[in-house]
């Protein structure tokens, strides 16, 4: 942020000594909000409206105050040098909220009650188990053959295993209606589950006589949140949460009429990414043992090792 040497210069002569951190690496703050123009204090040095990015913030506690209208919400939070700290004013609930911790919280809650659902079906596949030993069993009639046009041929371990945990997640975006977006969320039920999604939109959106979905007057949003888990073929668990996010101009850029980003949080760590297509339309990040596929009107999460299995040999990447 371009002012933020003046703030930082304010705050050393107001705080005195605890902002002059000479030779100290710096820290970044991201900061959202969940109203539009929300107004952004930092040791009640106002240093912009959210959503910013503060950089070169120096690393210790920050108290950080955020006010709307007549409401008014604050927190004390704590970064590290090279850090980004990422948070997110709910008026709603009153609070801020860092976001890397709510995603722990997260992982650890649904970790938890996946524990507990599995014991209950094994306690109850137990119990049927029990129930079927104590009833004589009946003689089955034998199944019929099936004709040799109705016998597929059987998948073989590999495609089985690609088929189970290549992808992990697909979302489409289309546009519906004259200003909204559907977004179709689709989880791969073989290898994920704890499956939760929701979206939300913000500002006044109207559609051009071009065609165009462009923002009139205030800031707009357009937002799509999924959280999940996915269990691998040994049993290793992890925990994602996404945040989409498209932002509507009020006219036509070089860029176009809106700007995509994205938070993508795997077991807690957080990455941000932005939507800048090059040739194809489509980019691709890596996540540690994932990669993220994204296209203009959809993205797909997948095993990164079972697409180079693929790839290397010379097969076709299944559609999920």
């Amino acid at each position: 942020m371009r002012t933020w040497g003046m703030v930082l210069l304010a705050l050393a002569l107001i705080a005195g000594p605890a902002y002059a951190q000479e030779g100290d690496e710096s820290a970044n703050i991201d900061i959202r909000s969940t109203l539009v123009g929300t107004r952004v204090y930092l040791a009640d040095t106002y240093v912009g409206d959210a959503d910013l990015f503060l950089d070169n913030v120096p690393p210790g506690d920050h108290m950080i105050i955020m006010r709307q209208g007549s409401q008014r919400i604050n927190g004390q939070f704590s970064v590290k040098a090279g850090e980004t700290l990422m948070l997110e004013g709910r008026f709603e609930e009153n609070r801020i909220v860092d976001l890397k911790k709510v995603a722990r919280e997260d992982a650890m809650k649904r970790a938890e009650a996946e524990r507990k659902a599995e014991e209950e079906r094994k306690a109850e596949a137990e119990k049927k188990k029990e129930q079927a030993a104590a009833v004589p069993e009946k003689k089955k009639p034998e199944p019929k053959k099936p004709t040799a046009a109705a016998v597929k041929p059987a998948k073989n371990a590999a495609d089985e295993r690609r088929d189970q945990y290549l992808t992990l997640i697909r979302v489409d975006f289309n546009e519906s209606g004259s200003t909204d977006v559907k977004i179709v969320a689709r989880a791969n039920a073989k290898s994920t589950t704890n499956f939760t999604d929701n979206q939300s939109t913000s500002g006044k959106l109207v559609r051009s006589k071009q065609n165009y979905t462009l923002c009139d007057g205030a800031e707009c949003f357009r937002d799509w949140t999924g959280r999940f888990f996915y269990i691998d073929d040994t049993g290793k668990r992890d925990a994602f949460l996404i945040r989409w996010r498209e932002t509507i101009f009020s006219g036509i850029t070089p860029q176009g009429t809106s700007k995509k980003d994205m938070d993508l949080c795997l077991n807690g760590d957080c990455k941000q990414i932005t939507y800048s297509p090059e040739g194809s339309g489509t980019i691709q990040t890596p996540i540690d043992r994932y990669v993220l596929i994204w296209a203009k009107g959809n993205f797909t999460i997948r095993r990164a090792d079972l697409l180079k299995e693929i790839t290397d040999a010379g097969g076709k990447v299944p559609e999920f």
